[in-house]
């Protein structure tokens, strides 16, 4: 998992789909499932989540950003355990890493 999201170029007459697309992309990359079954949650989404939603309901707004079998999944886990994933410490929130990392998108790579 990466700590920060894919620089990409913009175009002004879809910016908003582009941001909305990229955000759920890089969420979708930032978050896991450990072995013991607690979620993973990149530092930055958790800071950026913290403007909208209080750490209770990070799970819920999570999965608005995932697949709908990821999704479905964070869901069976806040069903099965009753509590908020954090205040139940099922929740990790992984620190930021400042290490460089490219990112090839298949579609953008030329054979």
């Amino acid at each position: 998992m990466d700590s920060s999201p894919a620089v990409k170029i913009y175009t002004a007459k879809n910016v908003r789909e582009e941001l909305q697309e990229a955000s759920c992309d890089f969420i979708q990359a930032s978050v896991g499932v450990s072995r013991k079954g607690r979620l993973l949650v990149a530092k930055m989404i958790h800071c950026f989540a913290w403007s909208f939603v209080d750490d209770s309901n990070l799970a819920v707004w999570i999965s608005w950003y995932l697949q709908p079998h990821q999704a479905a999944f964070v869901e069976q886990c806040l069903s099965q355990r009753r509590q908020s994933f954090l205040g139940s410490h099922n929740c990790r929130i992984l620190p930021f890493d400042s290490r460089f990392c490219y990112l090839l998108r298949p579609e953008e790579i030329s054979p």
